[in-house]
């Protein structure tokens, strides 16, 4: 299992429009390539993501369970 602390982020979108993005720093980076936005701020608080490795996956598609 991966655990990373990641920022959460505010981003406007041009119609004005705020939404947090707690996926880190690629979020963010998707999100801007995908979606009319304005600006990025950093709230100043952080979140921890837990995930698990793609290469956990069995060979039906399920993942190893904690």
């Amino acid at each position: 299992m991966i655990v990373e602390k990641v920022k959460v982020v505010e981003l406007t979108f041009e119609d004005g429009t705020k939404k947090l993005c707690r996926g880190g720093e690629d979020a963010v980076e998707r999100a801007w390539g995908n979606y009319p936005i304005v600006s990025a701020r950093w709230t100043g608080e952080e979140q921890t993501m837990q995930w698990i490795p793609v290469h956990n996956e069995f060979p039906d598609g399920s993942a190893m369970g904690w």
